[in-house]
């Protein structure tokens, strides 16, 4: 037992436990009654004479028929106290011919109900203490329950009665008996449904006690049979007793639980009226029969649904087949007629009754509702669903593949819906036109989400042949293939793509098809940098009536915003993703929102805002799929967070699971080659590090676009410097220069410089100057980490050349901006470089100040507070202003300040105070 019905056992047998004692325990069926009086039954053996007494409703009950044959069950419990028997129990002997020689002998005078009643009073007490088990005494014979009302009224210091019954939704009317008795009940006590955390405690598992919760309604005999019977569907012994009381029920209770199981879901007496075909006037004393016999229960407010999903169950397998297809026609046929038709459920219900044309005509009803309401991953399932069904005429399942393959364009995809339309394509028998419509959309899913170029290629080739006459479905397939980030061919070939999209749908008038080649034409531009595509962006429409235009230009914002970001135009690429979120704010578009969502986080990171670039992140692989091509971009914002915190062997997992998803996509996988070759230089392995930034610049170099190449190539000149291959460095450079002249590409022109900085080093003037332009473009960028390195590599080089003031801003600077960033270890770089170039550090024989502030840290401060310059404080402090950033800087720190930007008078005097009472 678990601890609710333990605990009801115990209070029950303290309810017996002082004779007399009449307790009427009530509870739905199934409620486990039964099983109560099993374990009292073995709670009062020892002690007590026990009589256990069963009833059942029969056709023609015998009176006191229950009560004789437990009393006539067991003769030696009756022979012991024979002598204490007065003559008044020989007017048993008739009644229980087995006892004749426990018995005295018939009594002069036997007639009478009165004294049967008296005489069985006296055998149920003749021992010192009784207890009187009696199972469903609602279901008695009328003998048996006036008996139990006497024994009530009646009661004795030897006898503990204990009835069960069913609790009923009406009371008796003129005629009828009243049960339980209305007095001499000493107790009475409800077994009510079990919660859900008592079924947790039952089952030892949160996640299977809330399923048999959900699953059982919580009604105790369902509870225990579902878990006693853990690999079956059905518990056998549990659902052949509810089929045998649903077989025995009155037809118009049987007729109004059919109809509720059928329906499906919460419903009111008219509409289970309408559906069950029963009169209206016998509906009340119907619903009330079903609730009592447990079938049903009540919701309140006028609506009723089955008692639990699995008694629904098994009521629904116990209805005929032919029954059944007419009660979910007529379930159809009444929801077609109401004000809102729920078009899915319509449509199952057809499906049941196996009206086939009017199920393919409410599917797709609910199909086209989905899509209005923007709601494309529900109608994907529909069609799923309808595409699994067998009797699906040829003409319905190629019209329902097309229109599943249309929706692909903007929904997150799965693996069973990508191979359910190369099933279609390949073995279905279908219309050219609509093969080639089915290959067109899976090619561009393929492309666009799985990453398999190759095969989304070839399905929109094959296409081709198909859609000659179709230059619409034919121009949606080659626009495809335009953008230059997918596959390995060259920049150019797909821009040839691109050409031939735009002749297939000249003199077109399909608005959406132009938005999306005009959304190609403008993203490709963007993708290669080129300097002329901000005024074509301009003519963007702002918000376009037609949806489908809206979910283009949307995209059109996405794919803008990807390659902007890539180019180095970060807050521009924000304010796209701005806008593409507003067009579509009103819909749910998964796809566009995953794309959106996967630029909006490799933003965070190279902009420094790495706060929930963990969770989001994680959130967004979740969402997507961890097989998704779509996970990619979160997988490599996860990488560079945790390769700037200094966690590699993290990093390098996420960027080895983000480079296997990104095949479809050359600068995710330039910037995961470049992650995986970041983490091995980092562990001074300088080979592997090479190897992987040369499959990495061989893979752009073949795409012919070198703008995606800014973050591999500084990477890769510091490795071939490491190999002392300068001569290899310079070609390298030479080569990504001249790929990215005349292109708009502020990171890629901020790497330039980097990387020019690297080749300078043994020329330590040159090599800083250029190192402090690439940490200003960086900036500029914004790329916070990125500007920091090269801050770093400055501080070096000044320090060769002994200009400290200079190293010393250089690599404050540095410092600052990777503890913001909570970058430790190149934060504790820096710190101890600082430490061996610091003009600050105490002399032998002076004491340093620690993280206390120094004389000159503190007047520094504290004219910052007042709101000074720089410029203004070094000019009344006679310092340099390199010196006076120095020094702020280095306060701000010990004061644990982000930056002067939140510092003032009153919050220094709570830092300085708080730092000496420390």
């Amino acid at each position: 037992m678990n601890g609710a019905t333990a605990d009801f056992v115990a209070g029950t047998a303290r309810a017996i436990a002082r004779c007399p004692a009449f307790a009427v325990v009530e509870g739905e069926p199934g409620s486990g009654r039964t099983r109560l009086l099993d374990e009292l039954t073995r709670r009062e053996t020892e002690d007590s004479a026990l009589v256990r007494v069963r009833c059942a409703r029969r056709r023609r009950p015998v009176p006191l028929g229950p009560v004789l044959e437990a009393l006539s069950a067991d003769l030696r419990r009756w022979s012991t106290v024979a002598p204490l028997l007065s003559p008044l129990a020989g007017v048993l002997r008739s009644f229980l011919p087995e006892l004749t020689q426990v018995l005295p002998e018939v009594p002069a005078d036997t007639t009478g109900r009165h004294l049967v009643f008296r005489a069985l009073r006296e055998l149920l007490t003749a021992h010192d203490r009784t207890v009187l088990l009696v199972d469903d005494a609602d279901e008695a014979d009328e003998e048996t329950q006036d008996l139990l009302r006497f024994l009530a009224d009646h009661p004795s210091p030897r006898l503990a009665v204990v009835a069960t019954t069913t609790i009923r939704a009406h009371r008796p009317v003129a005629g009828e008996s009243w049960w339980p008795p209305r007095s001499g009940v000493t107790a009475r006590l409800t077994l009510a449904p079990l919660e859900p955390d008592e079924v947790v405690s039952l089952a030892g598992s949160r996640e299977l006690g809330e399923l048999v919760h959900r699953r059982t309604g919580g009604v105790r005999g369902a509870v225990h049979a579902v878990l006693e019977a853990p690999g079956a569907p059905v518990p056998r012994a549990w659902a052949d007793a509810l089929a045998a009381r649903f077989a025995k029920a009155e037809p118009g209770c049987a007729a109004i639980a059919e109809a509720a199981v059928v329906f499906g879901r919460p419903a009111g007496s008219a509409e289970l009226a309408a559906v069950s075909g029963l009169a209206s006037d016998a509906v009340d004393d119907a619903l009330l029969s079903a609730l009592d016999e447990g079938f049903l229960r009540d919701l309140g407010r006028g609506r009723y649904a089955a008692r639990s999903p699995l008694a629904a169950e098994v009521i629904l397998s116990a209805v005929s087949g032919p029954r059944r297809c007419r009660l979910h026609g007529r379930v159809a046929r009444f929801l077609s007629g109401s004000r809102e038709p729920d078009a899915p459920k319509i449509a199952q219900h057809h499906r049941a009754a196996g009206e086939l044309a009017e199920w393919v005509r409410w599917t797709s009803e609910a199909v086209d509702r989905a899509v209005a309401e923007g709601k494309p991953d529900e109608a994907s399932r529909l069609l799923e669903t309808a595409l699994g069904e067998e009797g699906l005429s040829r003409a319905d399942r190629e019209n329902f593949a097309v229109r599943l393959s249309r929706g692909t364009a903007y929904e997150l995809i799965k693996e069973p819906t990508v191979r359910l339309l190369r099933t279609a394509v390949r073995e279905w028998p279908m219309s050219k036109t609509a093969r080639g419509e089915i290959r067109i959309n899976l090619g561009r899913v393929l492309i666009n989400q799985a990453g398999q170029i190759d095969a989304g290629r070839s399905e929109i080739q094959l296409a081709v042949a198909d859609l000659s006459d179709h230059r619409a479905l034919l121009a949606r397939g080659l626009v495809t293939l335009a953008l230059p980030h997918l596959g390995a061919i060259p920049v150019e070939e797909n821009l040839r793509w691109l050409d031939q999209a735009e002749r297939a749908s000249h003199g077109l008038r399909d608005v959406e098809l132009l938005a999306a080649v005009t959304a190609n034409r403008m993203s490709s531009r963007m993708q290669v940098a080129d300097p002329g595509v901000w005024q074509d962006v301009g003519t963007l429409p702002d918000s376009p009536r037609s949806a489908d235009v809206r979910r283009q230009v949307s995209r059109t914002y996405i794919n803008l915003a990807d390659a902007a970001a890539w180019n180095g135009y970060y807050p521009v690429a924000r304010s796209y993703l701005a806008t593409a979120r507003r067009l579509i704010q009103d819909e749910h578009q998964p796809y566009l929102e995953a794309l959106a969502a996967g630029t909006d986080l490799r933003l965070d990171v190279v902009m420094g805002l790495w706060a929930g670039v963990d969770t989001e992140a994680r959130e967004l692989v979740a969402r997507v799929g961890e097989d998704s091509s779509l996970a990619a971009e979160p997988l490599l914002a996860l990488g560079w967070y945790h390769f700037g915190r200094g966690r590699r062997a993290a990093a390098l997992r996420d960027f080895d699971a983000a480079f296997g998803l990104s095949a479809g996509s050359v600068p995710l996988q330039a910037s995961s080659f470049a992650g995986r070759a970041a983490v091995r230089l980092a562990a001074k392995d300088l080979p592997g590090a090479r190897r992987l930034v040369e499959y990495g610049l061989e893979n752009v170099r073949r795409k012919n676009n070198w703008v995606w190449a800014a973050e591999l190539l500084p990477l890769a000149v510091r490795i071939l410097l490491g190999e002392h291959e300068t001569e290899a460095a310079e070609a390298w450079l030479a080569e990504y220069q001249e790929g990215i002249i005349g292109r708009d590409a502020p990171l890629a022109h901020a790497a330039d410089l980097f990387c020019q900085g690297l080749l300078a080093r043994p020329r330590p003037a040159e090599a800083a100057e250029l190192f402090s332009r690439s940490a200003r473009s960086y900036q500029a960028l914004p790329r916070p980490y990125a500007a920091a390195g090269a801050e770093e590599l400055a501080g070096e080089c000044y320090a060769e050349l002994g200009e400290h003031e200079r190293v010393l801003g250089a690599l404050t600077h540095a410092e600052t901006t990777y503890r913001a960033l909570d970058s430790l270890v190149d934060a504790q770089r820096c710190r101890r470089a600082l430490a061996a170039h610091d003009p600050d550090v105490p002399r032998r024989g002076r004491r340093g100040y620690g993280k206390a502030l120094s004389p000159r840290e503190l007047e520094v401060v504290v004219l910052a507070a007042q709101n000074l310059t720089n410029r203004e404080i070094a000019e009344r402090l006679f310092l340099s202003a390199r010196t006076v950033e120095v020094h702020l800087g280095r306060a701000l720190c010990k004061l644990d300040l982000p930056s002067r930007a939140v510092l003032s008078e009153e919050l220094l005097r709570d830092r300085i105070a708080a730092s000496k009472t420390a």
